[in-house]
């Protein structure tokens, strides 16, 4: 019901032309790259390009695909890409925090959602509650400290598990759900569609949501782009966050999203009704990403608070 209700809600706001913001100006630079993650968070991307949205704003966006979100820093430095979309908040904010690249966030990607990321067990791990894994290794798809780790984290040591004796290990979504499987692997931290695959191919089984608890609807991941970029081409920068607040706004329609994911997701079409969806964004709200960015300082990730509203491109629009 609630899905439904937001889904109504974005196609009268759609109709009514009111999603965005329209960009002040035309853009200085209309061809843009972007890369992305193949998850459900960034399906407003993809139904923004699919829609013409990106178009209509008088954009040509070109979108790479992407397995691990860190990547995208190499090629925001040298400049052959432009955005990073499903950029996991915790690398990149690390990256910010200790002067390795100067960065901008552009928009908020997803919110999570009960159920949307799960840490699931092989089925020959015996692994059936949180606390069964202390001791273990659990997947993670980018390298430790990230997103992932920052939420579990946190949500092990409320249930009374020491994160310490967890071994986390960097393994893109799709090997991990194939070393479950094989049984070389006792746990994963997955995202949709990944979680959805896993219990259906290799009967992984849920055993946590680290999104919930202390960590209940986290900021999950974020556009970024270079401060460069974003002084370079500020009106560039407004008009893909206005018709990406478009993509978002109709992502809130469940039928749209999963319609869209078989196009960009590793899923085929009776599987994507299945997925459990985040919650999108459609403006930029500097307090909900500063919240991870405290929660990387009281974990000692960074050493010193990150001012997150300093970053936003453009200033901080909500």
């Amino acid at each position: 019901m609630r899905r439904a209700l937001l889904g109504l809600v974005a196609v009268l706001v759609l109709a009514s032309g009111c999603a965005s913001s329209a960009p002040s100006a035309a853009p200085e630079r209309t061809k843009i790259t972007v890369t992305s993650l193949p998850i459900v968070d960034v399906a407003p991307l993809y139904l923004a390009q699919q829609n013409g949205f990106f178009r209509d704003a008088g954009l040509d966006v070109t979108i790479k695909p992407l397995s691990s979100s860190p990547q995208g820093l190499a090629g925001l430095a040298d400049g052959s890409i432009d955005i990073v979309a499903g950029a996991n908040y915790v690398s990149y904010l690390e990256e910010q925090a200790r002067g390795n690249a100067d960065l901008r966030v552009v928009a908020e990607a997803a919110l999570a959602s009960p159920g949307l990321d799960q840490v699931v067990a092989s089925p020959r791990s015996g692994i059936r509650d949180a606390s069964q894994l202390a001791g273990r290794t659990i997947a993670v798809n980018t390298p430790p400290p990230n997103i992932q780790t920052l939420a579990l984290d946190r949500v092990l040591a409320a249930r009374g598990v020491d994160p310490r004796t967890v071994r986390y290990v960097p393994m893109p979504f799709a090997q991990a759900v194939t070393a479950l499987g094989n049984g070389s692997l006792d746990a994963a931290w997955l995202v949709e569609p990944f979680v959805t695959q896993a219990e259906q191919a290799v009967g992984a089984l849920p055993v946590i949501d680290p999104a919930s608890g202390p960590t209940a609807a986290l900021p999950l991941d974020g556009y970024f782009t270079t401060s460069r970029f974003a002084e370079q081409f500020p009106h560039t920068v407004d008009a893909f966050r206005s018709a990406l607040a478009r993509g978002a706004a109709l992502a809130a329609n469940s039928r749209a999203t999963t319609a869209a994911l078989p196009g960009f997701a590793p899923v085929d079409a009776p599987t994507a009704t299945l997925i459990t969806l985040p919650n999108y964004p459609t403006t930029v709200e500097a307090a909900r990403i500063q919240r991870v960015a405290d929660l990387m300082t009281q974990a000692g990730m960074i050493d010193r608070r990150l001012d997150v509203a300093s970053l936003i491109a453009g200033g901080s629009p909500s």
